[in-house]
């Protein structure tokens, strides 16, 4: 038990070290590239802004969170950088870094399994299953008991609005899957869920008379309000357009940068980019106008929900009135674009191609998972290095599944010119690199110099080794 506790906690020692440099590195990537998009967006916001694209150069940052075994870091420019992130990462701040994270990422998941149960437990406006048409027909497995029937012709209202003109079903189909919660707490309508997407609506974007008692059986065929279709189709949007899968990559992003303050910023600008997009698609699909739906916004915001639901898309989510007159401001001229539809896809194919090369020309310019170096050397008993690698020690020594075969006359020949002193010499081979000056969980024989068949392998085949060697090769 002993033996297991100290292999774990030299691991984990290890671990924190080289965990906190690639972390660091990233880091370091990442307040290089945050800059340029602040100035970016400072110049948006004084001319005509596109929320779009807007929207699609924030998802820039998350290749710069693949940047941790880049070349880039291993050049001679990066050297000093990169030994100060491993010193200070060999001292107790590693831990405390890996100690906060933890505990960052296990507040987020308990918030959001808390929004999940309590969403759970709300009356359910519209369930997969429930009728025909775009929710398609039978009985869903996620149908609550407290399903209000009735829902069906306002929901293919807007779901036909916000999938008209697409090429293709994918996008009615996935709006299909979605569940609808009627709730009284929360004030402001928001969406989450990635595979098993749901929107919470107020129950205040009832039609009258429903509002008082939102559970009850005597409630059927309750509609939702004219308002409450917009901010439906605002909701439905956020999930069309994948807002909520780049949302939660973004809050991972955020956990695994939270010592960079910038990182809290441009989560707080890409939520705002995306709201403005939505907006915009709201003003195509919907035809409402644009100060009707300034006016709209108005509204909602008099009954705004505090906080943030964790991984979720708000319509509203705090009480920045500054961000709210921005964009009622931006809503001028976007109910004036005909090609919309046109313009936002391309802005996504391109933005999403664009993603794509430098995800790519990360990846192709990163070292491996690991590189076995295929690197023979010598030590007298002393552990003096005598050869690195020369073409007399590669022809006299040959490493076949991990174990040494050695040619005596080669070997003579090599080891004559030494005068090496002793009985035994040490042979090291199949070190296991990461990324240049880091690694481990090499081999080593130690060869007696009478006998070259005598070889005492020194690092023992036990479970602990092999954990090391997996978690070197393949975790880390």
């Amino acid at each position: 038990m002993l033996s297991f506790m100290d292999a774990l906690l030299r691991f984990g020692s290890f671990a924190c070290q080289y965990g906190f440099s690639k972390c660091m590195k990233t880091v370091v990537c990442g307040l290089a590239i945050m800059p340029v998009l602040l100035l970016w967006y400072s110049r948006r916001r004084k001319g005509s802004r596109c929320a779009d694209i807007g929207f699609y150069s924030w998802l820039l940052l998350l290749p710069a969170a693949l940047m941790s075994r880049n070349k880039l870091f291993f050049r001679r420019w990066t050297v000093r950088l990169t030994f100060a992130i491993n010193e200070i990462g060999a001292t107790w701040v590693s831990g405390v870094y890996f100690a906060v994270l933890l505990i960052l990422a296990g507040g987020w998941i308990f918030r959001k399994l808390l929004l999940g149960r309590n969403v759970g437990r709300l009356p359910c406006w519209r369930s997969p299953g429930k009728g025909r048409g775009a929710s398609g027909s039978g009985r869903s497995p996620h149908a609550s008991k407290r399903d209000v029937s009735g829902s069906g012709e306002s929901w293919r209202d807007c779901i036909r609005q916000v999938t008209a003109g697409d090429r293709w079903k994918l996008a009615e189909w996935y709006l299909g899957r979605t569940r609808v919660y009627i709730s009284d707490e929360f004030r402001s309508p928001f969406c989450g869920g990635i595979f098993c997407p749901y929107i919470v609506m107020p129950a205040r974007e009832l039609e009258p008379g429903a509002e008082s008692n939102v559970g009850a059986a005597d409630c059927d065929h309750r509609q939702l309000t004219g308002r409450g279709k917009v901010l439906l189709c605002h909701e439905l949007l956020h999930l069309k357009y994948g807002h909520v899968l780049w949302l939660n990559l973004f809050a991972l992003l955020r956990l695994y940068w939270w010592v960079n303050p910038l990182v809290y910023l441009c989560e707080m600008l890409l939520r705002q980019d995306m709201e403005q997009a939505c907006d915009a698609g709201c003003l195509y699909y919907t035809g409402v106008g644009e100060k009707a739906y300034g006016k709209l916004l108005l509204a909602a915001a008099a009954g705004q929900m505090r906080g943030r639901p964790a991984g979720t898309a708000a319509f509203l989510s705090d009480r920045d009135y500054r961000f709210l007159k921005r964009r009622i401001d931006a809503l001028r001229g976007k109910g004036e674009q005909p090609d919309y539809r046109k313009l936002h896809r391309r802005t996504g194919w391109v933005c999403g191609a664009v993603l794509a090369v430098i995800v790519l020309a990360v990846g192709i310019t990163s070292y491996p998972r690991y590189t076995r170096l295929p690197d023979l050397l010598l030590y007298d008993e002393d552990l003096q290095l005598l050869c690195n690698d020369t073409p007399e020690l590669r022809a006299a020594v040959q490493v076949v599944d991990g174990y040494l075969q050695i040619d005596e006359e080669r070997m003579d020949a090599c080891l004559a010119p030494l005068e090496i002193s002793g009985s035994h010499v040490y042979l090291s081979y199949d070190t296991i690199m990461k990324v240049p000056g880091a690694g481990g969980c090499g081999n080593t024989g130690m060869i007696a110099l009478d006998d070259y068949s005598d070889i005492l392998y020194l690092s023992a085949d036990t479970w602990e080794n092999r954990l090391m060697e997996f978690c070197l090769k393949y975790l880390i």
